[in-house]
């Protein structure tokens, strides 16, 4: 009995329905294998694709919450690995092993922080501690400035008793007192223990050199994927330690710039006035706000005056160069950031994860863009990362 080529090459299914995405294909003649045409699956939605992104990112951000004193550490002592890679390759082109020129690194951080902190103790006591003279005397000024506003509250208060029906029982205030920084035995040794894991975590990281590197590389399928995988890490160590080595200079030059010119204007501890200026300083926008209300606040209670102007005059007009002019020289234009988005970050950072966070929003961003600069599919990120 002859066979029609059309029915063979078509799938005999129960109720002869064909599968799904199946179009039959053209005859084929008896002898010849049969070519079966599968449709294209259709791709997700825009709207679903969106769905994925914010349940991922929402993941991601509770993720990142939660692991809060976990990754804080990991990711100081990454940055600090980055910074101070450059240091241990020179000294082991010089001959030093790896673990030694890390020890030798870590131990000349660790001194010089050490050495910062104890010349900054006593000023920083003074000046940083509420129950300080100091304060004492802003809070009297404070309250002299208040005391218009407190009686405007007064009267305010009092025709609304007045305006109340009588009987109505008025609910109590009870006022919860906050303990002072570092009254918690619990506080200090999660700080303690951060610092611990950071730095030796930092050490195990500049002691295995490339280690993981080669080990990413090996893994890798592709020789493409290699490729980009070297390129990020090289440029992320290159561009990182500069970026960390021009900002600080930066910073390092307003610290000197502001306690030259504190200690001309006459405002007491000029040198602590000027490590707190080139520390908050690394923190963008925020750090400068807040330098402005510190040295405006402690003239106020240490200068009388047109000295009291003259601080944040000063510090404004060192600030604007040091922003304008001395910092984009420095950094140069291609690790440039766009203002709004970083902004945006260190909000984020600091919501995140608090001070740490602040400290670390702009690093991690400079790192995102790199990546975004070598991996094709994160180039819409780049773009709005980037200034120009």
């Amino acid at each position: 009995m002859p066979t029609d080529p059309a029915a063979a090459s078509a799938p005999t299914l129960a109720g002869d329905r064909p599968p799904v995405g199946f179009a039959p294909g053209p005859a084929a003649a008896p002898g010849e294998p049969v070519v079966l045409g599968i449709e294209p699956v259709a791709e997700p939605r825009l709207g679903m694709r969106l769905a994925v992104g914010c349940m991922a990112a929402i993941a991601v951000v509770a993720a990142l919450w939660a692991g809060k004193a976990l990754l804080m550490p990991v990711a100081f002592a990454v940055l600090l690995t980055l910074l101070l890679t450059p240091a241990v390759g020179f000294l082991g082109r010089r001959g030093l092993p790896s673990w030694l020129g890390a020890a030798v690194m870590m131990t000349l951080a660790i001194g010089v922080v050490g050495v910062g902190v104890l010349q900054l103790a006593s000023p920083a006591e003074q000046w940083l501690n509420p129950r300080s003279p100091e304060w004492r005397k802003l809070e009297t000024q404070l309250r002299a400035i208040k005391q218009p506003l407190s009686k405007l509250q007064g009267a305010q208060e009092r025709v609304s008793e007045i305006a109340e029906p009588e009987g109505k029982v008025r609910p109590r205030e009870v006022v919860v007192q906050k303990g002072d920084l570092f009254t918690t035995f619990g506080e200090f040794q999660s700080i303690a223990v951060g610092a611990v894991s950071t730095i030796v975590l930092a050490y195990f990281l500049l002691a295995a050199d490339d280690l993981f590197l080669r080990k990413l590389i090996r893994v890798l399928p592709t020789m493409q994927d290699k490729r980009v995988a070297v390129g990020i890490a090289r440029t992320i160590q290159s561009e990182i330690g500069r970026y960390f080595a021009t900002v600080a200079m930066s910073n390092a030059g307003l610290a000197v710039a502001t306690a030259l010119a504190m200690g001309y204007i006459g405002m007491p501890s000029p040198a602590f006035w000027g490590a707190v200026v080139g520390l908050l300083n690394f923190i963008p926008y925020l750090g400068s706000a807040t330098s402005l209300v510190l040295l405006t606040a402690a003239a106020t209670v240490s200068l009388d005056g047109w000295q009291i102007v003259q601080v944040p005059l000063a510090f404004l007009v060192l600030t604007t160069i040091e922003g304008q002019f001395v910092q984009p020289v420095l950094v140069g234009r291609r690790m440039q950031l766009n203002v709004v988005v970083t902004f945006l970050a260190v909000m984020f950072g600091g919501w995140l994860w608090g001070l740490g966070g602040l400290f670390i929003a702009v690093p991690t961003l400079v790192v995102l863009k790199i990546c975004a600069d070598h991996i094709e599919a994160l180039s819409t990120i780049g773009e709005f990362i980037s200034r120009d």
